[in-house]
């Protein structure tokens, strides 16, 4: 169930008692023209770095703020806060940057790809949802925001062949994967664990007009 104006978030309720509560996190959605020629792009370069799980085409976002286990009768709340931090916000471009990995140095945990563009009101935006949401009770992370997109996850070759961050300088992003997108939203995605797709938009919080 898709909720789009604070209206809607009023009358949100679980899809059935099983839903007492859904995995939420905050996000800059990623156009369906980027996602395809990403995903193309890393089915040509996944043979290369062995990764053990890669990222479903329609999973691609950046998140803002993760906000975990949630129970149903919050997110109006959260809804209608994002919706405040989007009336604040102004349309803004963004592209993706270089590959980086996160995680132990000879077995990274993620695979993600940069973000690069204009970061100032991205970032801006980050702790605008960050300062709403946390008197809901959602704590902001102490670590600096780092934006990216997750490619894959769990390097899978350090048995045979540690990993070499240097590896990375090989993989250059294409300039038909970094296109330059307009980001005008902020969106609230549900995680569906053991799903592929995993994340289903639950909400959207368009910037002024």
């Amino acid at each position: 169930m898709m909720l789009s104006s604070e209206s809607d978030s009023d009358s949100f309720t679980p899809a059935s008692p099983a839903a007492a509560s859904v995995r939420l996190f905050a996000a800059v959605a990623v156009p369906a023209s980027v996602k395809q020629a990403l995903s193309a792009w890393c089915g040509d370069i996944k043979e290369q770095l062995p990764f053990r799980k890669w990222v479903h085409e329609q999973d691609y976002h950046i998140t803002l703020q993760f906000l975990g286990d949630t129970p149903a009768d919050r997110v109006p709340a959260i809804v209608s806060a994002l919706h405040e931090a989007a009336a604040a916000a102004q349309p803004f471009k963004l592209e993706l940057a270089p590959l980086g990995v996160f995680g132990r140095r000879a077995n990274p945990s993620v695979l993600w790809a940069g973000v690069d563009g204009d970061l100032k009101p991205l970032r801006l935006l980050q702790r605008e949802v960050s300062r709403l949401l946390e008197p809901l009770g959602f704590v902001p992370e102490d670590r600096p925001y780092a934006p990216h997109l997750t490619l894959a996850r769990n390097y899978a070759g350090a048995a045979a062949a540690p990993f070499e961050r240097s590896q990375l300088d090989r993989f250059t992003v294409p300039a038909s994967v970094s296109v330059p997108w307009t980001v005008n939203a902020i969106t609230l995605y549900v995680s569906r664990l053991q799903q592929r797709p995993m994340y289903e938009i639950l909400a959207a919080a368009e910037f002024p007009s």
